[in-house]
């Protein structure tokens, strides 16, 4: 998928549910592109955040690289598979705002710059990751989907 071919697919739900939640929907749609690599990368249709199954739910296996003691094995793993981008981006808002290690998110309470540094400290071990999320919001100008979040 092309860049703005990804946002078009994606802005719909971010926007509806992540409202619904007092979400900002930016952040929702910049770890998607990151996470699916712009929807090249999509764990069957609509999981595009590489949420792995719960124990809840419907699943889909896929095969994957795993560093282990000795180095990178291919495993099988499960991960969520859901209807449609809607239950995709409902299961990122319901993670922020249920786990207990995204508390600072929701605690930033409308402060986009705090809600960014909390979600990035807790999503990926990569040091940039908040660097590259407000790289992808910027570029796109995905804060023009955002809510009013006060």
């Amino acid at each position: 998928m092309k860049t703005q071919e990804f946002i078009n697919w994606l802005v719909p739900a971010a926007k509806d549910v992540c409202c619904q939640y007092r979400l900002p929907a930016s952040v929702c749609i910049a770890q998607g592109a990151l996470e699916s690599n712009w929807g090249e990368a999509v764990i069957g249709k609509y999981n595009l955040f590489g949420r792995k199954w719960n124990g809840i739910g419907r699943f889909i296996e896929v095969s994957i690289q795993e560093f282990q003691d000795d180095g990178y094995q291919i495993a099988v793993a499960k991960f969520k598979d859901y209807d449609s981008l809607a239950e995709a981006v409902t299961d990122w808002c319901l993670l922020i705002r249920e786990d207990i290690r995204y508390y600072a998110c929701r605690k930033a309470k409308g402060d986009y710059e705090k809600f960014v540094a909390a979600f990035s400290a807790h999503t990926s071990p990569d040091r940039t990751y908040h660097d590259k999320l407000l790289a992808t919001i910027h570029a796109n100008q995905l804060r023009q989907y955002d809510c009013l979040l006060h």
